[in-house]
């Protein structure tokens, strides 16, 4: 299988005062292309920033990091924040979207920053897959939870990244939004082959996962779909 993500022995300390805190701890990852990969764990189990790291958006204090081979730490931070912009879409736990935007500026912002043109045919396929044709010209504070949830997936769908970075994307959401979005996540990965690691604490997440991983205390671990992470 082709590796489209590669983490090798990445450490991570952050300080308190005096105390060290060892968020991560020589932790190493392969995601091959078109696999749904889950990572579970408790909160302040080092998940998040794991995927931060994963991300581009915090530098491990040793180790390194390859999206579809290239480094994401032995390059600059200009260069950095390219390859993030192409190759790597985010949802985030509390979704990003800016109030003063539209639902579709909202959207269509990472396009409107790099100065590229609207895939059309792409935003009208994936706007009918999440049921929001409807919302476009609403605003964030107009949606649920469940809406605002769909609308931060279809911008990070649209750039088409190599690979989709989850963060508790189930955990301010209701059940049957967080049901929907789950099986949104495996028709996509099916049908177009996209790549998602999704950290959470939501065991559902195990159901549809190809791989399984636990992390515990910065520790990153090989799980099993019977196994207990909350």
């Amino acid at each position: 299988m082709i590796s489209v993500l590669e983490a090798k022995n990445i450490s991570k300390n952050y300080y308190s005062g005096r105390y060290q805190i060892e968020a991560l701890k020589k932790v190493s990852l392969s995601v091959s292309k078109g696999s749904v990969v889950v990572i579970a764990g408790k909160s302040g189990s080092g998940k998040s920033t794991l995927l931060n790291v994963l991300g581009g958006l915090v530098k491990p204090d040793k180790g390194q990091v390859y999206i579809e081979k290239q480094s994401l730490y032995e390059i600059n931070e200009s260069n950095r924040t390219w390859l993030r912009s192409k190759k790597i879409g985010f949802i985030f736990q509390n979704f990003n979207l800016i109030n003063e935007l539209s639902i579709i500026n909202n959207i269509r912002l990472p396009f409107d920053i790099a100065g590229l043109p609207y895939d059309r045919h792409a935003e009208k396929e994936i706007f009918s897959m999440l049921d929001i044709n409807d919302r476009l010209l609403f605003y964030p504070e107009q949606l649920s939870g469940g809406e605002r949830q769909r609308t931060a997936i279809a911008r990070a769908l649209l750039m088409r990244p190599a690979i989709i970075l989850a963060d508790e994307p189930t955990g301010n959401i209701d059940l049957e939004s967080g049901r929907n979005f789950m099986n949104f996540v495996e028709r996509t990965n099916r049908e177009h082959n996209q790549t998602f690691i999704i950290v959470t604490h939501d065991l559902e997440w195990l159901k549809i996962a190809h791989s399984i991983y636990k992390i515990s205390d910065g520790i990153l671990s090989i799980g099993e779909s019977g196994d207990a992470y909350a």
